[in-house]
């Protein structure tokens, strides 16, 4: 028998509202949930690509958890705590994320993060995704066309309102195309210079989704009294850069480089290669397991009650939406909980 119940799109950090179909516990598809105030109805190819995905790669919601646990737990007593770090994204939920939190204080562990650049950003500064449809004047960093659709659609809006719209980019590209103006640049380190130079009105919102010293980015919204919306990786993407402190390239570089254990917490390892993690032991507790070795598979958001904070900084609570009870998958919680009992 198919159900439908409904949750929020993990795909990126808008918070989008779907209705997810399953059928026996698994994913079957989704379909628009019509009264959501942010997609109101509308879902992106990003939301759809991502649930075909994992529709087709169901995973087995039976695992011995207690050998590969006792496993684990002898990988980490092999080093001393200042030894190991816990990578995690935006990804994890809100409730995972304090649980990773509790775990690294309480075992003097590292963690930290890497969100494309994205550092935290003061609350005040962030405009709301109705506000931009009121805008006079609306600067895009990146191509928010292509990865951030339902972005686009309210941009497109402020556009029949009257608004004028400059792209920045290093390339012609498909929001650029459907701009007013197109600032094309070198790098993107030279973005703040090629701001100085446009004039802005008091109703300027700066949207960007591509960033290089981003810091610098801030600093003009400050200094200018304008408003941004960074359009973050991941779907807690915001959590993460307010209560997690290591989240800079270098932060992560230097605690990389001075470990010797690398646990993976809803991240991928591959994210990292460019970190020379070769010479580094590694464990990964994921929602997408590959059947990797030292991997530990973990409820979907789908499969639990949990909750994302948006990128403009809202909390969005869901429930299970499968409610699979032959499904014995635990959370990151049970599972973080379960090893400090073995170590």
């Amino acid at each position: 028998m198919l159900t439908i119940n409904h949750t929020i799109c993990p795909q990126c950090s808008i918070g989008c509202g779907i209705n997810l179909i399953s059928k026996d516990g698994k994913i079957m598809g989704i379909n628009p949930y019509k009264n959501h105030p942010i997609n109101e109805g509308k879902n992106c190819k990003n939301c759809i690509e991502y649930i075909e995905r994992i529709k087709e790669n169901n995973q087995e919601k039976n695992f011995d958890y207690k050998n590969k646990i006792r496993e684990i737990a002898q990988t980490i007593k092999k080093y001393q705590n200042n030894q190991i770090s816990i990578i995690t994204s935006g990804k994890t939920d809100n409730e995972d994320l304090e649980e990773i939190i509790k775990f690294t204080n309480k075992n003097n562990y590292n963690i930290l993060s890497y969100e494309d650049g994205f550092t935290k950003t003061d609350k005040k500064l962030i405009t709301s995704y109705e506000e931009i449809e009121e805008a006079e004047q609306i600067i895009i960093i990146g191509d928010i066309y292509r990865k951030n659709t339902l972005i686009a659609r309210r941009v497109i809006h402020a556009q029949q309102n009257g608004a004028k719209t400059i792209n920045i980019n290093t390339n012609k590209n498909l929001t650029g195309y459907n701009s007013d103006q197109l600032l094309q640049i070198d790098s993107l380190e030279n973005i703040t210079t090629a701001l100085k130079d446009i004039k802005l009105t008091p109703k300027t919102i700066l949207i960007l989704n591509e960033v290089e010293n981003y810091k610098d980015i801030i600093s003009f919204a400050e200094e200018n009294n304008i408003k941004l919306l960074p359009l973050l990786k991941n779907p807690n993407s915001y959590s993460i850069l307010e209560k997690i402190e290591k989240t800079s390239k270098k932060d992560v570089t230097d605690t990389i480089q001075d470990s010797k254990l690398l646990i993976f917490i809803n991240e991928e390892k591959e994210n990292y290669e460019e970190y020379n993690i070769k010479d580094k032991e590694t464990i990964t507790i994921t929602q997408e397991p590959k059947g990797n070795k030292n991997e530990i598979p973990v409820k979907q958001w789908c499969e639990k009650r949990g909750s994302y904070t948006n990128t403009m900084g809202t909390t969005q609570y869901y429930e299970d939406a499968i409610n699979d009870e032959n499904n014995n998958l635990k959370t990151v919680g049970e599972i973080l909980e379960n090893i400090t009992n073995n170590i």
